[in-house]
């Protein structure tokens, strides 16, 4: 696949390499995945012609923080594993060295008419931190559906992009305090989280986790369930197969040290999660992305 996405406008930067690993051009969007890699702190300032949608499918490295230069706070904010960045909005943006998947989306606009929506600042803040199951979960079965295109995927996407524009114009139409989300997981406790689950070896328990969060084992599975709309099981399924699949873009490590890596006791039960999650098995899908 190119390298040159067709979302938006990758700034030219040294030490930033965007890879588009698929691609999806639907009547009012295109959807793509997108594979960075960065050699040392990057920051930048970035533009797109159309609303932009970006979901981390891997931990976004660094601290990223953002900030959008029409508004009068001067410092930056930290960013999540969603971000919306309006038409015609700049932002600047600094994030860490490492590497990233993310499936990007450029649409036309939100369902209901749009972006009068973001034209206060708390709603525009609010869109570098887009936390919303629903999103969340309609753009992990887009990427489900680039990587393993089957019968009607081009419908099916078009579908869920619609889904896409409706649940995001709900969610900025909704009072600042319901999106702060009073009962939900700050960005950094989410971090703590992903890095905890993305170690190699076993995954940590429940009491660890809360503990990371300073809260007791029953209001931790209430706060996550909230915060991220799924399971701990199916988070961390999620984060490990997202993490052994940027693994596999690389030529090495082997596939046994990707299992084991990604906390799975062995590369049979590695390969068996990998097939049931994604539809095939490692090998496969390195043969598929390195050919």
């Amino acid at each position: 696949m190119a390298s040159v996405s067709a979302v938006f406008d990758v700034p030219d930067m040294r030490g930033m390499d965007c890879h588009v690993a698929g691609r999806m051009v639907l009547p009012r969007a295109t959807v793509e995945l997108h594979h960075y890699r960065f050699t040392g702190p990057q920051s930048g300032t970035f533009r797109s012609g159309r609303g932009f949608l970006d979901l981390a499918l891997s931990r976004r490295p660094g601290a990223p923080l953002g900030h959008y230069t029409t508004l009068p706070r001067s410092e930056p904010i930290p960013m999540g594993d969603i971000i919306f960045i309006p038409a015609g909005q700049d932002l600047e943006t600094r994030w860490g060295e490492g590497e990233q998947r993310s499936i990007c989306c450029g649409f036309e606009g939100l369902a209901g008419g749009d972006m009068d929506l973001l034209d206060n600042g708390d709603a525009l803040e609010a869109s570098l931190d887009v936390r919303s199951p629903h999103v969340r979960d309609a753009l992990l079965r887009l990427a489900r559906e680039i990587e393993c295109p089957d019968f009607g995927s081009s419908l099916l996407a078009e579908a869920l992009m619609t889904e896409v524009s409706v649940q995001l114009y709900r969610y900025f139409r909704r009072p600042a305090i319901d999106r702060a989300g009073g009962g939900r997981l700050d960005p950094a406790q989410l971090r703590r989280i992903e890095e905890a689950i993305e170690q190699p070896g076993r995954l940590p328990s429940v009491a660890e986790l809360a503990s990371l969060c300073d809260m007791s084992t029953r209001h931790f599975f209430r706060m996550f369930r909230m915060s991220t709309g799924q399971t701990l099981a199916a988070y961390a399924a999620d984060r490990r197969i997202a993490r052994a699949k940027a693994l596999l873009v690389q030529a090495r490590p082997p596939i046994k040290e990707i299992a084991w890596r990604c906390g799975f006791e062995t590369p049979a039960a590695f390969s068996a999660a990998f097939r049931k999650a994604v539809g095939t098995t490692p090998k496969a899908f390195r043969q598929a992305i390195r050919p």
